[in-house]
């Protein structure tokens, strides 16, 4: 028979506990005191005792233990998990194109033979978040002049009517709402 390495009472001392009880007359607490156990453990040696059953049992629920509960707690997870990813999906999903549009800015590094007297080159990227195409134009004249340019160039590529345009400062995003044509 195994027996957990933390187990407080071995067959035999659960045997003389049942006794002590039962024979000797010795009262719960002085049990608790003896065998240095808790209230609710020396009263589960007493119930299993009456049985005959004086065996280390496992601690664990045997509802754990079982494959079922695995293969439920996963569909249930995963059922969360895809809940999530379809809330994520939705939320840049658009319903027609030009409905939204992004347009980022970013200066380029200097390339190996390129000195810093030279001017930067900068990237204008447009995504339109219905159709996912991609207009990109790279530039050596600075963002806050071309990208006035670049963002009516993009609206343009997209056959819509503009409702409201709205372009935030930090030259990151421009955020487009129009109607369906």
């Amino acid at each position: 028979m195994t027996i957990h390495k933390r187990t407080r009472l071995t067959p035999i001392q659960r045997r003389e506990l049942y006794d002590d009880y039962h024979t000797h007359q010795l009262r719960v607490c002085d049990l608790i005191k003896k065998y240095r156990v808790s209230a609710p453990t020396v009263y589960k040696i007493l119930h299993r005792g009456r049985q005959r059953d004086f065996s280390v049992h496992t601690s664990t629920n045997a509802r754990f233990r079982m494959i079922q509960y695995g293969l439920k707690r996963l569909a249930k997870v995963e059922a969360i998990l895809e809940k999530k990813l379809k809330a994520q999906a939705r939320r840049y999903n658009k319903q027609y194109p030009g409905e939204m549009v992004h347009v980022d800015t970013k200066r380029l590094p200097f390339l190996t033979g390129e000195t810093r007297l030279q001017k930067h080159e900068y990237l204008f990227v447009g995504i339109d978040d219905f159709s996912r195409e991609l207009l990109p134009q790279s530039c050596l004249i600075r963002p806050n002049t071309l990208q006035s340019y670049f963002s009516s160039r993009c609206l343009r590529n997209v056959p819509t009517r503009l409702n409201r345009f709205t372009r935030i400062t930090d030259w990151s995003i421009v955020v487009v709402k129009t109607t369906p044509s």
